[in-house]
């Protein structure tokens, strides 16, 4: 036997969802026509796009050397500090504050510098 004014159960929910459809290639193309339409007037496509991709591996190689020597120089003053903390104890530590002054005194004076 049912009640259905006294009992009220919840309808299922229901969601409309309508998917959109994303073609990449034919989102490239349009890309493309877009940017020979506006370099139309330019030089010739082939010779700007050469020059661009050899600048970004340029600026690519350099970023890289950069960093390598960066973590290079991070690593060896972790192992320094880490050796220097076996041998010596906590005074290493003490060095690094007596130190830091003058790192960034000469940091700072070779802005000073670069600005003049």
């Amino acid at each position: 036997m049912k009640f259905p004014s006294l009992i009220r159960t919840n309808k299922f929910s229901q969601f409309h969802y309508e998917p959109r459809y994303y073609d990449p290639i034919k989102e490239e193309i349009e890309g493309k026509l877009k940017a020979a339409r506006a370099n139309k007037g330019k030089e010739s496509a082939s010779a700007g796009h050469a020059s661009s991709i050899s600048a970004a591996f340029r600026k690519r190689e350099r970023k890289s050397s950069q960093t390598s020597v960066v973590q290079m120089l991070i690593a060896a003053a972790m192992l320094a500090t880490f050796v220097g903390w076996v041998f010596y104890g906590n005074d290493v530590f003490y060095i690094y504050l007596l130190l830091s002054p003058l790192y960034f005194y000469f940091r700072l004076k070779g802005r000073n510098k670069s600005r003049n």
